[in-house]
């Protein structure tokens, strides 16, 4: 099969999530032809809040200064006096030395704190700019090949339909069926692993937490840390609602796949946080009967993120575990790199050259970052959850502070445009 010109000299984006949106508005913003393939009949996105750190709002301003005032329009943030607090750390349980809901400290992300949003209000905002029109959906990938002229890719759907692209990224998220054809099903990089770990998810009513646990608590972004799981709580749907998340340690879970989402966890919640305080437990009180979500994440890399004409970016590439609130923002600093590099790229006639080029500099500058964020968001659940483990003392809080504030610094700022820069230079 051969291609048309158009087909030949536009990107083939497998994957409509945040991920591959925001790769699209960042092509469209740069002139670069491309067009979108969905599974979904629609854009949707699964999950309630999403947080966004000080550098994932400076990556969505690189990808188009207007989405910063999109976001503004559909964001939470801590109220006034918080607004550049990340999250409030706090003990979850009483110590000889401590009483429960004790602050440990408050961890600054200035300028812009804990921003959180709505997956799937985010998610219409970015289709939105990349346009519909851009979009075809109901396209299931199945697999991808050279074109008969090696000068591009062909992408094969599950309908029996095949279309031309000059290259493929991938976006396609954890269960990535791009990343499952380029190394195949044999290959233990192809899967992503259970992470040990899961959470019990719920969202309340503001006003109903503020009655339980006060409004100062219940309007900023929390973190309770206690027995062997860590408790997070932050604003979502416009300061209306908390999205709470309980995270314990579920090792057993390893081999049996079936468990992996469970319904009507409310017994298991409650025995699992038995030994925790009573600020916990009121909060529990308002969760109903939530489900359980085992996490996974990509812990066998690919010895490479690209092959011929196909690139994997987001989770796709390295998805993560939530502990750091980074997963999206790695994804977000992949569209913009992915982009910067393909304006390098000839539009009309792009070789293969040119293509492999532009996808081994997207590497070099993404893959360190992207896997030291994945390996320490898994170690942080140990951080989280560990602090209960030996005797609490002032000293052990000062240096779990110190560890905290180090452990996010050099996520929140980084230079992503000074480093795509650099590399484009050489």
């Amino acid at each position: 099969m051969t291609m048309s010109q158009e087909a030949s000299s536009q990107i083939a984006i497998v994957g409509g999530g945040l991920c591959g949106l925001s790769l699209a508005i960042a092509l469209k913003a740069r002139a670069i032809p491309f067009r979108i393939y969905e599974t979904r009949s629609s854009f949707t996105e699964l999950g309630a809040g999403i947080n966004i750190g000080p550098n994932t709002l400076r990556t969505f301003q690189l990808i188009d200064p207007s989405l910063y005032q999109a976001l503004e329009k559909i964001w939470c943030r801590n109220p006034p006096g918080q607004e550049d607090v990340w999250m409030q750390i706090r003990l979850g349980a009483p110590t000889d030395d401590y009483d429960d809901a004790h602050l440990v400290t408050n961890l600054m992300a200035p300028p812009t704190g804990n921003v959180t949003v709505q997956r799937n209000a985010l998610l219409q905002i970015l289709a939105e700019r990349a346009g519909r029109e851009n979009a075809v959906f109901d396209k299931k990938f199945v697999n991808y090949r050279r074109d008969d002229d090696g000068h591009g890719v062909i992408l094969s759907f599950a309908d029996g339909t095949e279309e031309g692209a000059s290259a493929i990224v991938a976006c396609d998220g954890i269960h990535s069926a791009v990343r499952q054809a380029m190394l195949g099903p044999s290959d233990p990089a192809t899967y992503p692993q259970y992470a040990g770990a899961g959470v019990y998810r719920g969202i309340v009513a503001t006003e109903d937490l503020s009655a339980a646990i006060g409004p100062q608590m219940a309007r900023t972004s929390q973190l309770f840390l206690g027995p062997g799981a860590y408790v997070i709580m932050y604003p979502v749907d416009y300061g209306k609602k908390v999205n709470i998340g309980l995270w314990p340690w579920r090792e057993g879970l390893r081999e049996d796949k079936q468990k992996w989402t469970q319904s009507g966890q409310r017994q298991a919640m409650l025995e699992e946080f038995k030994p925790w305080g009573e600020t916990i437990h009121k909060v529990m009180d308002l969760m109903e009967d939530p489900p359980f979500f085992a996490t996974h994440y990509h812990s066998i890399h690919p010895t490479s993120y690209h092959d011929m004409r196909a690139c994997l970016i987001g989770d796709a590439a390295h998805a993560m575990t939530p502990h750091q609130g980074a997963g999206a923002g790695q994804a977000m600093e992949d569209a913009f790199v992915m982009a910067e590099v393909l304006e390098c790229v000839d539009r009309q006639h792009p070789t293969s050259q040119q293509i492999e080029a532009g996808f081994a500099a997207f590497e070099a500058v993404r893959r360190p970052r992207a896997e030291k964020v994945l390996k320490t968001s898994q170690a942080a659940m140990s951080f989280w959850t560990g602090l209960y483990e030996r005797p609490m003392s002032g000293e052990r809080l000062e240096q779990f502070v110190e560890d905290a504030n180090q452990r996010f610094h050099w996520i929140w700022h980084n230079d992503i445009a000074r480093q795509v820069q650099t590399i484009l230079e050489t």
